[in-house]
């Protein structure tokens, strides 16, 4: 293969089901996600089917932190983030079972709290299950979103996101090992200053339709 802008064919190698974009000159702009979800779209080989058509392995987007749209729709709740980086995004996976999810919730804002984290306040993450199917919908989550601020001694990003690793991984640990465990279970898909997943059990297709946040940043 020959060399061609940005393209080094020193670094070919396989893949399945992962596509990239970006904008080389750091500008951040809606088209970026919609073109990647038409990646997305056009991978539909990229994972394994059900007996559903509308029930797969997974699918999802990893994308920059959005800070414009979190700031929007964090005013809506009284929650008044601070400027990028100064504040971390989780997307938590809880349990369907209010009893348990509210323990989860409590063990996680107590791990924060341990290790020197406040926690700002949590969002519903918006989903439209018309088109998911059955198997996926057994075992759908609740979406939610905690936002966490940084704290004032620490003045450098990667040190913030590395306190945001060691909370994801402690609270984790704890939940798994004090949580009664069911079919949906504790799950932290990302915690970070830098980027946000978006994430469910289906095919490539239905995943721009279910999660309407991805369709409006």
């Amino acid at each position: 293969m020959v060399n061609q802008g940005l393209y080094n064919a020193q670094f070919e190698h396989d893949s399945c089901g992962i596509g990239f974009v970006a904008n080389i000159k750091s500008n951040k702009s809606h088209q970026i996600i919609s073109d990647a979800l038409t990646i997305l779209e056009n991978m539909e080989h990229r994972g394994a089917c059900g007996c559903e058509i509308n029930t797969g392995d997974g699918a999802g987007i990893l994308i920059q932190t959005p800070h414009e749209f979190f700031f929007d729709e964090c005013i809506k709740l009284g929650i008044h983030l601070p400027p990028y980086r100064k504040y971390g995004v989780g997307v938590l996976f809880f349990p369907k079972d209010i009893r348990l999810r509210e323990e989860c919730r409590e063990i996680f804002n107590r791990s924060a709290e341990t290790l020197g984290l406040e926690i700002m306040g949590y969002r519903r993450v918006p989903v439209n299950t018309d088109d998911i199917g059955l198997t996926a919908l057994s075992v759908e989550p609740e979406m939610e979103q905690v936002f966490i601020a940084c704290p004032d001694h620490i003045n450098k990003p990667d040190d913030f996101e590395r306190k945001l690793f060691v909370l994801r991984n402690y609270a984790t640990q704890t939940i798994s090992n004090t949580v009664r465990k069911d079919d949906i279970g504790f799950y932290v898909a990302s915690l970070s200053y830098k980027t946000s997943i978006y994430k469910g059990q289906l095919t490539s297709l239905p995943l721009r339709y279910y999660l309407p946040d991805i369709r409006n940043k």
